[in-house]
């Protein structure tokens, strides 16, 4: 299913916010609107399961692609009881329960799915199926994500330092060369 990218009709933002304009230009409507006393709130009756559902399209792998505003990551984004929720999220706890603290909910089609390569066009960040839905702690989520696969094989730093016990430095997760960090240090201090 192909998936046309939406677009402010005034300014063509990619950054679709809501009444078909970025939030720029939706801002400045709504402001004109209320100076002409013509303005009207977007839809908030309903329950907000009803509403969720109502704004979603069947794609061909099972997912529910919500088509409703996004934020600017290409996730869902609703407002349940007067806040603004994820998407995904709030179906989770409209149709499952509450998320377990500190957990955050893992979207499984797009770990499945090898041919996307994630980021904000990923039409897997709009998917709104509880069965595609997982609670998974931060580790774990970004573990499953596909920067971790990439980087997590290399074996070598950019510079070509080997990525071994010897010479690796882990810090908050991340890989750090030991070589390059002495490089650095030599030059601060030379040039000091």
């Amino acid at each position: 299913m192909a998936t046309q990218e939406r677009r402010c009709v005034e300014c063509s933002s990619p950054d679709f916010y809501a009444r078909d304009r970025c939030q720029t230009c939706y801002g400045r409507l709504r402001r004109r609107q209320r100076r002409e006393g013509s303005f009207e709130l977007l839809l908030t009756h309903g329950a907000p399961l009803e509403r969720l559902r109502s704004r979603t399209e069947v794609s061909p792998n099972g997912c529910l692609l919500y088509a409703g505003t996004l934020t600017r990551m290409g996730y869902g984004l609703i407002s349940v009881d007067g806040t603004q929720k994820l998407a995904h999220r709030a179906i989770y706890e409209l149709v499952i329960g509450p998320i377990p603290e500190g957990l955050f909910i893992d979207h499984t089609c797009h770990n499945r799915d090898q041919s996307c390569m994630g980021g904000p066009t990923c039409l897997h960040r709009r998917c709104v199926n509880v069965d595609h839905l997982e609670p998974v702690s931060g580790a774990e989520n970004t573990r499953r994500g596909k920067s971790w696969a990439i980087n997590g094989a290399k074996t070598h730093c950019p510079a070509g330092h080997p990525y071994d016990e010897h010479n690796t430095h882990v810090y908050d997760g991340r890989r750090y060369c030991r070589a390059c960090n002495r490089q650095t240090l030599r030059r601060r201090r030379a040039a000091s």
